[in-house]
């Protein structure tokens, strides 16, 4: 079997453009959710900038008639740094809004019932298109209860076992280019979260015939994906 890079190369451009596209997909996802962290952090420097300022001028009043010590504020006079706060602040502002908006779309753990209309949605977004799903079960925290049903005690263990403090489900299905590509498209129109966390994608190829030919008169196609993709719920 050739390596992976090799049937990469040989891929045709339009496959491989739908291939990365997908990935692109998947990381913009999670891209937004991310996305809050490093404003907060531009937030919280400047507000301690901003104290510092505060607490000096309010202290120099009372000192020996010496000039305060000048507050460096990366190159920025008091007026710019105010204007640069509020910049942050306000797209910090919108930032956790659209977190508490995503959040509100993460199913509660105690609601086992809209769980298990989640996994249908995805097994139905998943064969709607040209994707075979293998299995669809839950991650918990011990290897040894995977065969077991959800419980609210379950589902929280799991959650707090992993860095997303999510329950995750692991999808395991074989699907051409094509399908992964309107499954992972697809995510987004769920009526709850399902966010994409982790995957591993290997190409698959059609064995030959004893001859040495390939597969004659097959429904087999001559190469697929075998696809397993983790998700936050």
């Amino acid at each position: 079997m050739k390596p992976l890079s090799s049937r990469w190369k040989n891929l045709p451009p339009r496959q491989r453009h739908f291939w990365v596209g997908g990935l692109c997909g998947a990381l913009a996802l999670l891209y937004g959710l991310l996305l809050w962290y490093p404003g907060r952090q531009a937030l919280q420097k400047l507000q301690y900038q901003e104290e510092k300022m505060a607490v000096r001028l309010k202290t120099s009043g009372k000192s020996d008639g010496k000039p305060p010590a000048v507050l460096d504020l990366g190159g920025l006079n008091p007026g710019q740094a105010r204007q640069e706060l509020e910049r942050v602040h306000n797209s910090l502002g919108q930032l956790e809004a659209e977190q508490q908006r995503l959040n509100g779309r993460f199913i509660p753990l105690e609601d086992l019932e809209s769980l298990q209309a989640l996994k249908s949605e995805l097994t139905r977004l998943a064969e709607s298109g040209d994707m075979e799903v293998v299995a669809l079960e839950h991650i918990y925290r011990e290897e040894e209860d995977r065969d077991r049903p959800p419980t609210v005690e379950l589902l929280k263990e799991a959650a707090q076992a992993n860095p997303y403090k999510r329950p995750l489900l692991r999808l395991k299905a074989r699907a051409s280019y094509r399908g992964l590509m309107q499954f992972l498209d697809g995510l987004g129109s769920l009526t709850h979260i399902a966010a994409p966390v982790w995957s591993q994608i290997q190409v698959q190829s059609a064995k030959p015939n004893p001859d040495g030919n390939p597969l004659q008169g097959s429904s087999t196609p001559k190469q697929w994906l075998e696809v397993e993709i983790r998700l936050a719920v």
